[in-house]
């Protein structure tokens, strides 16, 4: 079978031996490009059948999308409900750790798979991972509607951020750089702005950067919330402000499971209701073989692109 790979920093298409062992074997219909992929694939990742954002069809044809993080179930932190935390969430991480949705087959836990409502776009089966990771991050603050938060990047994390806290009737203001990513944001019915207000409720940095960071300490009110949804590729510096105005600021990882809610699930239904959160983010589609075009226009900040997904066929 047919699936990509990288190596010194580049994307290859190669033929593979199609998987065997234990799992749901699943027929991949389509895969995103997450930026945590080009910064590992940058970093030298190698050795791994890439993407952690796929879903597909199971022997049966039900159309399913993938959680790619699984868990012990026996740790201290899989028996408090919080198995996002547990060492083989990311141990079992498919795309990174185990192999990953760019491929045409794939074997899956089936604990792992999350059932898509009939006539669903294809596309959005590999929306529902990103877009369970802003709603765990959203689902650790406590908000009403009505109130006001500020999202820093309006990259595909910070417009799935958007159009889930939008859902919720939450006023937001996300700050976009590029024109594309301010249409996008105005048609899932947020206010784009190039420089935030003050006095938000609460913020949420979708870019993860010093300056990023210190963005959203200076819009949050006091006693505010701020929330991290992705991953510090470098070293950042904590100052006073948040001190001084007694910020409480939430970690985010990946998304949660267990017997009183599941962000996955949440995300899947979100999807399924609102079908122009995939048609607005999905900008980009490109066959399996034309993998390595696909992840030189996501990588390209002028390409226009928010989200770039793969077809096994187009």
């Amino acid at each position: 079978m047919r699936a990509v790979t990288s190596s010194q920093g580049q994307v290859s298409v190669i033929d593979v031996d199609e998987p065997t062992g234990e799992g749901e074997l699943i027929t991949v219909s389509s895969s995103g490009i997450c930026g945590s992929d080009l910064h590992l694939i940058a970093n030298g990742l190698s050795g791994i059948i890439l993407g952690h954002e796929f879903g597909g069809h199971t022997s049966t044809g039900q159309l399913v999308a993938v959680r790619p993080t699984g868990e012990c179930g026996t740790c201290h932190q899989c028996k408090r409900g919080v198995p996002n935390t547990c060492a083989q969430a990311s141990g079992s991480l498919h795309g990174t750790s185990i192999d990953g949705g760019l491929a045409e087959l794939v074997r899956v836990d089936p604990s792992r798979l999350y059932p898509m409502p009939a006539g669903t776009d294809p596309a959005s089966v590999g929306l529902v991972e990103p877009l369970a990771v802003v709603i765990h991050g959203i689902n650790r603050v406590s908000l009403l509607p009505g109130q006001r938060v500020l999202i820093v990047g309006a990259g595909s994390i910070g417009l799935l951020c958007a159009a889930a806290l939008v859902d919720r009737h939450i006023e937001v203001d996300i700050v976009a750089r590029h024109p594309h990513q301010a249409a996008a944001a105005e048609a899932l019915g947020a206010t784009a702005v190039s420089q935030p207000g003050r006095h938000y409720d609460a913020s949420f940095d979708a870019v993860c950067t010093q300056e990023s960071f210190d963005s959203c300490i200076t819009a949050t009110r006091p006693r505010g919330d701020m929330v991290e949804l992705g991953v510090f590729w470098g070293p950042i510096t904590i100052g006073n402000s948040l001190l001084m105005k007694e910020i409480t600021l939430y970690p985010s990882i990946f998304y949660n499971h267990d017997h009183v809610h599941d962000d996955f699930a949440e995300a899947a239904d979100l999807l399924s209701r609102t079908p122009q959160i995939t048609s607005h983010l999905v900008t980009h589609r490109f066959s399996l073989e034309d993998a390595p075009e696909a992840f030189r226009v996501a990588a390209d900040r002028l390409s226009g692109a928010i989200k770039v997904h793969l077809f096994t066929a187009l």
